[in-house]
């Protein structure tokens, strides 16, 4: 149901407005709304103005605002670690804190560069340590010793590979190039060529787009064998100096990080207060907060604060006014049976607060449409265990929900299976004796009728809730429609009816009269279109055949598993053939309902009195 609710103003000395938001924060049930002194048009509080934040209160915001960007940038360097209660309050540890954070943020950001330039150059000297020792791999025995040049390349495509062949075969004459790909799916070639030879091919090579690897200066004049050794050494100490920095950043962490997320915490919940003073209206003395309070929280909230300001701040009730109809915030609160059932109403938009929850509607009929559709005993038991499953043991409350839902659907499908005699389709019947009160195989027109009765008195329903809320809405015109709608309803009903009643004629001349009085006020409730609004009542109350129909296709395919898996010729073929068709079914007879039995409230149902547009109820809260 919506938790209906009350129109408050807190009335107070102006210098206890941040201790009272405070109070009211941590209470977590009042949601401030300034809009509604703006709808005030006489009284005292018409004349209220806007707070600003006095000079001293200014100045703090702006320190809080400096000091939270100062913390936020220094934990954005620091790593996470495990967090544990630091011994110091965040208001005593502020003043400490604000002395030496700019200090701590120079450390780290220093840390954090030298860090970063490490492993920067650690990449490349992977890269140099894959070059080389491709390269190694590659040179010619006794080369170096003969005095010859290498000149090594890195290519990224087969394309630069025979560029690179075909310039060293034009300059050195079919000279000898060694080609290998390196652990990184690069092409590394390799040209070994005397050293007067070696700056003109150098230059060929560059002015085809294929440039000598270039090495760091330190490497110049050593050996390949002392260039490897050399890379891995630096390799080595630069590892070594980027866990030191990782060590000191994760210590200074360990040490500083809990104090410094509480003062930020703190800092946090002290901006949202100094931001939420901007909502109060008042005078030079005295401030005045308008919001919303659930009516059943209201002496709740009246006692803390009468406990932490006494008689020096009032709270007062104000009355809703009609223009204040659609600004109220609405929260749905259900009995624990119907909870579930909110996840179904909240794919919707929220109702308005004149509107009615749909939620204990749908808690009660959508299982039994579930449960007519399907309606097989071990399907309902197979159902029964994935519920318990769900609701038990999953860990996100989504699953929970959904599982408690499926939980009760499953009740339904295995009582409404008891009445239909069917247990995974006709095995019941033919291996346990299973008797039906109505087969639904051959019971069509009777279940058609059952199915409309069903629909009648669901569309009804939803006619008279709709009265209902154009009456809390005060739109007594649309009201008398709707009234108008399920007199009429009733007597075509009755109409029908009577014709399968022993003494149908003696009801159907009233009817009729009924009917003749109730349309021109039909005309005049709901104008030109009342009669197509009504016909589309009668063709909604007429798509509730839909149970029929799809709870006939579901059984229909459980006897078709039955019937192959005993024409398999083979026990266990059999069982495989049965488990799957019926696992299969079991599928289809969880989304079809679901979608159907859903479908029959969103469109038949909601349609008569859901009224969408509601404003969340969103009261201050303390941080988490």
């Amino acid at each position: 149901m919506i938790s209906r609710m009350s129109k408050v103003e807190l009335i107070g000395p102006r210098d206890v407005l941040l201790n009272v938001l405070e109070t009211v924060r941590a209470s977590e049930i009042l949601q401030i709304d300034p809009a509604i002194q703006q709808r005030m048009e006489h009284g005292a509080e018409a004349h209220l103005r806007p707070l600003a934040l006095a000079g001293k209160t200014l100045a703090e915001r702006l320190f809080y605002e400096d000091l939270d960007l100062k913390i936020t940038r220094l934990l954005t360097l620091l790593p996470a670690v495990p967090t544990k209660e630091t011994p110091v309050s965040a208001p005593r540890a502020l003043s400490a804190i604000a002395g030496v954070i700019g200090e701590r943020i120079a450390l780290c950001e220093e840390k954090t560069r030298r860090r970063e330039a490490v492993q920067t150059e650690m990449r490349q000297l992977s890269r140099y340590t894959i070059f080389l020792t491709t390269v190694e791999s590659l040179v010619p025995k006794g080369a170096e010793e003969a005095g010859l040049d290498v000149i090594a390349v890195e290519v990224r495509d087969q394309s630069a590979l025979d560029r690179l062949t075909k310039v060293a075969g034009r300059l050195l004459l079919g000279a000898d190039v060694r080609t290998a790909r390196s652990e990184d799916g690069s092409y590394i070639g390799l040209l070994t060529t005397e050293k007067q030879l070696s700056d003109t091919l150098k230059e060929a090579l560059r002015n085809d787009a294929i440039p000598e690897v270039s090495l760091p200066p330190y490497l110049e004049g050593l050996t390949l064998a002392g260039k490897i050794s050399t890379v891995r050494d630096r390799y080595e100490s630069l590892s070594a100096e980027s866990a030191t920095i990782d060590t000191e950043l994760r210590g200074y962490a360990e040490t500083w990080r809990p104090l410094y997320e509480d003062v930020h915490s703190w800092l946090k919940g002290q901006l949202a207060l100094l931001k939420t003073s901007s909502l109060a209206y008042g005078t030079d003395n005295c401030f005045v907060l308008f919001g919303w309070v659930p009516t059943a929280e209201v002496a709740r909230l009246r006692n803390l604060v009468n406990k932490q300001f006494g008689d020096t701040v009032i709270i007062e009730e104000k009355e809703i006014l009609e223009h204040d109809l659609e600004t109220v915030p609405v929260t749905l609160k259900n009995p624990a049976y119907f909870q579930p059932f909110e996840l179904l109403v909240r794919l919707l938009p929220l109702p308005r607060y004149t509107s009615i929850d749909p939620t204990p509607f749908i808690g009660i009929f959508f299982p039994l449409f579930f449960g007519m559709i399907l309606g097989d005993v071990g399907y309902g038991l197979v159902l029964l265990l994935v519920a318990l499953g769900l609701a038990f043991r999953a860990k996100q409350e989504l699953l929970q929900h959904v599982g408690k839902i499926l939980f009760t659907c499953s009740i339904y499908s295995a009582l409404f299976g008891f009445l239909y005699g069917e247990l995974f389709g006709d095995l019941g019947t033919r291996m346990f004796g299973m008797k039906a009160w109505i087969d639904r195989t051959t019971s069509l027109m009777p279940m058609m009728y059952f199915a409309i009765a069903v629909g009648t008195v669901h569309v009804l329903l939803g006619l008279i809730l709709g009265v209902f809320t154009a009456l809390r809405g005060k739109r007594r015109k649309e009201a008398g429609f709707r009234l108008a709608s399920v007199v009429l309803v009733l007597c075509i009903a009755g109409i029908l009816v009577s014709y399968f009643a022993p003494v149908g004629a003696l009801l159907r001349r009233p009817l009729m009269i009924a009917m003749l009085i109730i349309a021109p006020v039909l005309l005049l409730t709901g104008g030109f279109l009342a009669p197509f609004e009504l016909l589309k009542s009668l063709g909604n109350i007429i798509s509730y055949v839909r149970i029929m129909a799809v709870g006939l296709a579901s059984v229909l395919l459980a006897y078709v598993a039955n019937s192959l898996a005993g024409a398999a010729g083979s026990i266990w073929i059999g069982i495989v053939v049965a488990v799957i068709l019926h696992a299969f079914n079991i599928v289809l007879g969880v989304f079809a309902p679901t979608i159907h039995a859903l479908r029959l409230h969103y469109v038949e149902f909601f349609g008569k009195f859901f009224e969408p547009g509601g404003k969340p109820y969103m009261p201050l809260k303390k941080a988490h």
